[in-house]
């Protein structure tokens, strides 16, 4: 990408070829900033993994640094090889139920250690979620087939591993620095001019 960029700025260049796009719906899943934003990204991820972790944080500066220019929706991909990223998953969904995704999603990131379904409620208490409303969600799987859903889409779309991205349908794999967001972000702000 450095060698391409070098070459480019020494000779004036006009790609006119649309990098592959896939699309994928927004599923009704956790989403911040508006709806008609110039940017839709789209992170399909698993609060027990590593690398969505380390994702996490260039995620919060993504959003920090373009504001509303991104719409940003979060959809679960729970690896099988961590055995609390699917209950992990369905607790969040339960906690959107009550309009506490977001702060549920930052006590998971925050501390992956803490997943078990004890974890869970005691997450969702220090929310302040109604516990009984929640358990009940957690304990009974409510959510088990819309985590499939997801798993599924990301699946078709060829996703293998978390996080994954779709940034206006663009693919970014992988725990990426905060660069490579910005290059692609930048480069869909100036098409859609």
């Amino acid at each position: 990408q450095q060698y391409m960029d070098g070459l480019r700025a020494k000779i004036a260049t006009r790609i006119m070829l649309d990098p592959p796009r896939q699309a994928i719906a927004k599923a009704n899943r956790p989403s911040r900033g508006p709806d008609n934003a110039p940017i839709e990204m789209i992170e399909f991820s698993d609060f027990q993994c590593p690398f969505c972790r380390n994702a996490f944080s260039t995620v919060n500066q993504v959003l920090a640094t373009y504001g509303d220019q991104i719409h940003f929706v979060y959809r679960h991909y729970p690896l099988p090889n961590h055995p609390r990223a699917r209950p992990a998953a369905e607790a969040s969904q339960c906690a959107a139920e009550q309009g506490k995704f977001w702060q549920f999603y930052d006590k998971l990131f925050g501390d992956q250690s803490r997943l078990s379904d004890e974890d869970f409620k005691q997450h969702a208490t220090q929310l302040g979620l109604e516990t009984a409303q929640f358990n009940a969600c957690v304990d009974s799987h409510k959510y088990g087939a819309e985590i499939d859903i997801d798993i599924h889409a990301a699946n078709e779309a060829g996703v293998s591993g978390t996080p994954a991205f779709f940034i206006n349908g663009r693919m970014l794999s992988g725990a990426q620095p905060f660069e490579a967001f910005k290059r692609i972000i930048d480069e869909e702000l100036v098409a859609t001019k």
